[in-house]
């Protein structure tokens, strides 16, 4: 077991690889979506559990706490006392951002895996399996004496500060492809040391609600590459993946119209490497990507006026640009991705003429 003080003696955080715990000598007010005395609650632990890869998931969902009451156990603290948060991802790859400005301290403990990302309001069939659920669990600790609406106020900050950092990195839904705002099972917990004039405002442009935010963002964004192949300089392809783009039936379609002595795993192998020596096409290719969902969402400026005559202009400018000639015809039935496809008709008109 490893140890951080966070404030002299009184607050530490301790881990090891199946926990992270946040300790206090005094009582501190918690807010948390724990699965382990959640709600608002007084206490002097909050843990962040390991799940280890021998847990039955489905034994998990019927129990949820077992493993927090082990681990209570195990380091002797007191269940009533004591908040529990349970988690797949590494807790030892956590990532921990402190913040301070005019006396007022925050910390930001978080862990995060995000296999199971997730858009909020989507239609989602998340089935009970012994998958390693992702999850994002963050602990925020203030040093100070906010209010349980502050506290409340901060619970929304944090949570928007996480789903900044989740866009920084352009996670996606595993489920729609949509930028992602969380997990199916993520849990934040609030902590107050109760300590120093009382704090009314929390959001976001108030100066706790800064702390709160800056410290989450960070804090997560760190914990996410951490965790997972989440590179920022990931490949063009694991990115359309991550979008749920039918590449592959773009593709076959594309060869559909045109007689060709070439499959489509030979074109996919042709098409990567034509990307990887001319990054202007890779550039055209996340552009046109990037066109296709702001058009998806109904995010048209008004200056492109008709996006058919829009979708012409744009192929004939890159057909010049490749000094290629059109001699695909076009194939409306993918019609969610207009501009990406006449992006790839020409990259592939390029790729068959030599």
């Amino acid at each position: 077991m490893k140890i951080i003080p966070l404030s002299g003696e009184n607050l530490k955080l301790l881990y090891a690889k199946d926990y992270l715990a946040l300790t206090s000598k005094n009582e501190l007010s918690v807010i948390s979506s724990a699965i382990h005395n959640g709600g608002f609650k007084k206490a002097k632990a909050i843990l962040n559990v390991h799940v280890s890869e021998e847990q039955d998931m489905l034994a998990l969902h019927q129990n949820p706490t077992k493993p927090v009451l082990k681990a209570i156990e195990n380091l002797e603290l007191s269940p009533e006392a004591t908040v529990g948060m349970i988690t797949a991802a590494d807790v030892t790859k956590f990532s921990l951002k402190t913040m301070e400005l005019n006396g007022l301290r925050v910390s930001a403990i978080a862990t995060a895996g995000c296999s199971f990302a997730e858009t909020a309001g989507e239609n989602i069939e998340a089935k009970v399996s012994n998958n390693r659920a992702g999850t994002i669990n963050i602990i925020i600790a203030i040093e100070g004496n906010p209010t349980e609406s502050c506290m409340m106020q901060n619970f929304i900050a944090a949570t928007e500060a996480k789903t900044a950092a989740l866009r920084e990195l352009d996670i996606r839904s595993r489920y729609s492809g949509d930028p992602a705002t969380g997990t199916v099972t993520d849990s934040l917990a609030i902590v107050a040391t109760n300590v120093g004039p009382l704090i009314r405002y929390g959001g976001p442009a108030s100066k706790l609600g800064k702390l709160v935010s800056q410290c989450t963002r960070s804090a997560v964004k760190e914990a996410a590459l951490k965790n997972g192949a989440l590179s920022p300089a990931r490949s063009l392809f694991q990115r359309f993946c991550e979008r749920k783009i039918p590449l592959n039936k773009l593709l076959r379609e594309i060869l559909e119209t045109k007689i060709a002595t070439i499959n489509l795993e030979e074109l996919n192998m042709k098409l990567k490497a034509t990307i990887d020596k001319k990054p202007f096409l890779a550039l055209v290719l996340m552009m046109a990507a990037k066109m296709d969902e702001d058009i998806k969402y109904g995010l048209i400026p008004k200056e492109f006026g008709d996006l058919n005559l829009l979708k012409e202009e744009f192929k004939t400018s890159l057909h010049k640009a490749l000094e290629t000639k059109a001699t695909i015809k076009n194939n409306s039935s993918t019609k969610d991705y207009p501009f990406l496809k006449s992006a790839l008709q020409c990259i592939i008109e390029e790729i068959l003429s030599k």
